[in-house]
């Protein structure tokens, strides 16, 4: 872990954050260098820095407005559990739909994400790999 790593603790406040205002770059400060990403619809995970940073990326061209705010969360040693809310504009308009992220930390940093929602809620590509 380097120096500027060693100090930072991903916390739900950087999650926050992040989702505010995203950008994929940012999403690699944060990450593990062996991160795993699970998304419903996408047949494999995201492995590494490159594949998540690439899988924020494709989403954000997809839904530009893309946004989550924190509903709750709750933290359980090295899990951090957020329900959030999301808010974009899809195909059909905008939408508004909650989801569930169980983080995995390593070190304070996110070794694994899983992303929980309902797919079905959407007209529009989130969460589905092209």
């Amino acid at each position: 872990m380097s120096t500027a790593q060693a100090h930072l603790r991903f916390s739900i406040e950087h999650w926050a954050a992040f989702w505010d205002n995203p950008h994929p770059d940012l999403a690699g400060r944060v990450v593990t260098p062996d991160v795993v990403g699970h998304c419903p619809g996408d047949t494999e995970p995201a492995r590494g820095v490159t594949q998540y940073k690439q899988r924020i990326a494709r989403l954000l061209e997809q839904i530009p407005d893309l946004r989550l705010e924190v509903a709750e969360h709750a933290r359980n040693g090295d899990f951090l559990f957020v329900h959030w809310i999301a808010h974009g504009t899809g195909a059909s308009g905008r939408f508004t739909f909650s989801g569930v992220d169980r983080i995995r930390l390593r070190d304070g940093l996110v070794k694994e994400i899983r992303t929980y929602y309902d797919p079905t809620h959407l007209d529009s590509p989130l969460g589905r790999s092209t």
